[in-house]
């Protein structure tokens, strides 16, 4: 008996474990493009590194930072701590799809034009979603070219959230690098441009489709055939009670 209840209690303490690190896990599939050329199509995760390489054989595997897992992010960059050279002169998002038409859409898309002093540039993007100040990245881009100031550069990253994403009005950041030093050179965010805040976003794993219950009718002339009828009635009002239920958004 001690036997079993300490069995007992690591397997819930394993399981609690468990939940809660799925629970604080996220993923996202995304692309990015320029010029209406698609640069890659990759899912970034929380939980391994190496998830957000881009798709396709040609493309050699190796630790980059669009390769790495995706990052946390509690503290705000300051912008007095960005290389002046470098800014994102203008953002918005377009939200796409609503599965379960309650509000919150899963899939989204970045249009952001990033500047600098330099006639030609490479840098890359790291985006986040966030609520009260605590930041998950959900794409990191791969290298693109900036000219000047032009206004013909300006990159997209189309997402889907596949997981981990509650129900919430998110805030979008956005962090530019130095393609070649890994230098932060640019922070844009809902405090620079309203369009990038309290942005009504769930993960697809949130979003609960309605299914309409099957209709269950049973027919009795009488006698014994009637008798079997009302046995048989309460395990079809299971069934029906099973096919009727569905997840409730937390």
């Amino acid at each position: 008996m001690k036997i079993s209840i300490i069995h007992s209690v690591i397997f819930s303490a394993i399981f609690c474990v468990s939940a809660q690190a799925n629970e604080s896990a996220w993923s996202a599939k995304s692309s990015d493009a320029q010029g209406g050329n698609t640069f890659s199509s990759s899912t970034k995760s929380s939980l391994a590194a190496n998830s957000n390489v881009p798709e396709g054989p040609s493309i050699a595997a190796k630790s980059t930072p669009q390769s790495q897992a995706a990052k946390r992010v509690n503290v705000r960059p300051a912008q007095r701590d960005v290389n002046y050279d470098y800014w994102v002169y203008d953002a918005y998002v377009t939200l796409h799809t609503d599965s379960d038409y309650d509000g919150y859409y899963h899939h989204f898309s970045v249009d952001f034009d990033v500047d600098s002093i330099y006639a030609n540039s490479e840098v890359y993007a790291r985006l986040y979603l966030g609520v009260n100040e605590e930041f998950r990245e959900y794409h990191t881009t791969s290298d693109f070219y900036i000219g000047g100031d032009s206004t013909q550069d300006q990159i997209t990253v189309e997402t889907e959230l596949l997981s981990g994403f509650y129900p919430d009005d998110y805030e979008v950041l956005i962090e530019i690098y130095d393609a070649y030093s890994n230098e932060l050179v640019a922070v844009y965010d809902g405090y620079s441009d309203a369009d990038l805040y309290l942005l009504s976003i769930e993960s697809q794993d949130k979003e609960v489709i309605y299914v309409e219950p099957d209709v269950v009718v049973i027919e009795a002339s009488g006698g014994s055939a009637a008798w079997l009828a009302l046995l048989l009635l309460p395990i079809l009002l299971v069934r029906l009670a099973n096919t009727n239920s569905f997840r409730l958004r937390p």
